[in-house]
């Protein structure tokens, strides 16, 4: 399908975090959260063990800019954004896809094997057991939600 007369509406959710709507036509509205982004980066650019500082010079931005978008205080270009995945030596989906509506299983995968990785038999336990716990909370809020 071709999307023609392509429109980008920059908006500012006022509530916890930055939001871009896209909205190509009156397709597709999507709705990216630059705090999930931001954390993204800053996840994989500690676990290369690089500075702000470091990060910033190897993209070509400021480290002021690069702290902002880490934290969310700015929006990121696209130009920006490839910079970044240039740098960290990633694709853009691994920084995208907590925003992405294709399948992310694999990389959700790969996400909570690197955060286990360093973990000992007992931390794995009561993370998984909070894990579990959360997720009960959530789908136990999602009924209530719906019978309301």
């Amino acid at each position: 399908m071709r999307i023609l007369n392509t429109q980008f509406i920059i908006t500012h959710n006022k509530m916890n975090y930055n939001s871009f709507m896209i909205i190509c036509g009156g397709i597709l509205n999507m709705e990216l959260n630059y705090a999930l982004i931001g954390a993204r980066i800053k996840r994989i650019r500690k676990s290369q063990k690089l500075t702000q500082e470091r990060l910033s010079e190897m993209a070509g931005i400021s480290p002021q800019h690069m702290s902002q978008i880490e934290s969310a205080k700015t929006k990121l270009s696209l130009p920006t954004l490839i910079n970044i995945c240039n740098a960290l030596n990633v694709s853009a989906d691994k920084i995208l896809c907590d925003v992405l509506t294709t399948d992310t299983t694999e990389q959700t995968g790969s996400d909570i094997a690197e955060i286990f990785s360093d973990c000992t038999a007992d931390e794995v336990y009561l993370m998984l057991s909070v894990a579990e716990s959360v997720k009960r909370s959530i789908r136990t809020k999602r009924i209530k939600l719906s019978h309301d």
